[in-house]
């Protein structure tokens, strides 16, 4: 049990018919329940429901986040996951799993990484990423390899797994121009900017895939079955909420081919994506402190050239009245300050201290802070 846990469940498909709805009510007497979502939060208490009978009743995408490490993510695939040998090598037993149903192709694929609390940032916006997630569903259906190699590296980072003896999968295409989705699935494992840059460093451009989806999908249903056709159709007049469109599309991906999507095997652990992505960290933050440089002398010379701008807004800050106000008062006569010394006119700063100080004798807060900056003698 931890302090803190959410439970959420999107249908995307269609919506969960309201037979199965009543099953969903069953499981929480307190979230909040609709046909397309499931939402719950538990303070110090835990989620008693059956995520696998939930996404085999309706709902698609399960997420549960708890503060003390948990990370669970549940997708429905209901024809199975597609094929190809590489998806074969993101997969280990428990932690990246497909829970295949009892009958027929369909199953959830699992993401369950096993960290010990506190080894990840908490997420303070974890209501958001749900939907954000949400999209990840179909890019895995269309062959997008990205997704998979994101959950395998969440994977071969945890606390299972020695970085010095495990090694990355096959890095697919495109890894350096992530969808939001995958950016989500990113942030929800801890997976920072710096890592993916590092394992972009071995991955082919973006695939463009020509077939497009609105002829592809016309052609597909000219060569269905008049019985089938029909049937669907019926299906649809006599029940809006009908899962049938679900059920087409299953049918579609099972029968027209997912694109291979390509990828390349660099064969390096994860201490050296690690090293990398520390390398390119140190790099950023380099060109981030350069740049911080120079928009700080562009900003003293703007200074330099216009002070009467910065004595208005000092002037305008103290009226304000507040801590922060005071706070940033102060701080700008500093910089004014620092912006005409070298033209040896930093006595407008001082003399605009003496005066704000002055008019405003009882604000002791703007004293203090003025003397914090060295315009008020120490007592």
């Amino acid at each position: 049990m931890s302090e803190y846990q959410y439970v959420a469940f999107r249908a995307i498909d269609g919506p969960v018919s309201e037979a199965n709805l009543a099953y969903m009510q069953q499981q929480s007497s307190r979230a909040e329940i609709t046909p397309w979502s499931f939402e719950n939060e538990y303070h110090f208490g835990d989620f008693r429901g059956n995520p696998l009978e939930m996404l085999r009743r309706g709902y698609d995408i399960h997420l549960h986040y708890a503060n003390f490490g948990t990370r669970k993510l549940l997708l429905r695939l209901p024809q199975g996951i597609p094929d190809p040998p590489v998806i074969r090598s993101y997969m280990e037993k428990e932690s990246l799993v497909f829970l295949k149903d009892k009958q027929g192709l369909g199953g959830c694929l699992s993401i369950e990484p096993f960290y010990d609390g506190g080894r990840l940032d908490e997420l303070w916006d974890i209501k958001t990423l749900i939907d954000r997630l949400v999209p990840l569903r179909h890019e895995i259906l269309e062959g997008d390899l990205r997704p998979w190699y994101l959950a395998h590296l969440a994977m071969m980072r945890d606390d299972n797994h020695d970085p010095d003896e495990t090694e990355e999968g096959p890095v697919p295409a495109g890894l350096d121009d992530l969808t939001d989705a995958q950016l989500a699935l990113a942030e929800l494992y801890g997976i920072d900017s710096s890592l993916i840059e590092a394992a972009a460093a071995e991955s082919l451009p973006l695939p463009v895939f020509k077939s497009g989806t609105k002829s592809t999908y016309t052609n597909w249903i000219l060569r269905q079955p008049e019985a089938a056709k029909n049937e669907w159709l019926t299906a649809l007049l006599d029940n809006p909420a009908s899962p049938v469109r679900q059920q087409i599309l299953a049918q579609y991906r099972k029968e027209v081919p997912v694109p291979t999507w390509p990828t390349t095997q660099p064969a390096r652990t994860i201490t050296q994506l690690e090293e990398a992505a520390s390398e390119i960290a140190a790099i950023s933050r380099g060109r981030s402190a350069a740049k911080a440089v120079q928009a700080r002398k562009k900003r003293l010379a703007q200074m330099a050239a216009d002070p009467s701008a910065t004595l208005l807004e000092t002037e305008r800050l103290v009226e304000q009245r507040g801590s922060d106000s005071y706070h940033q008062a102060a701080q700008l006569l500093a910089d004014l300050r620092e912006a005409l010394s070298e033209s040896g006119r930093s006595g407008v700063a001082e003399k605009q201290a003496e005066k704000l100080k002055a008019k405003y004798p009882t604000l002791t807060r703007l004293t203090s802070e003025l003397r914090r900056q060295g315009f008020v003698p120490k007592r």
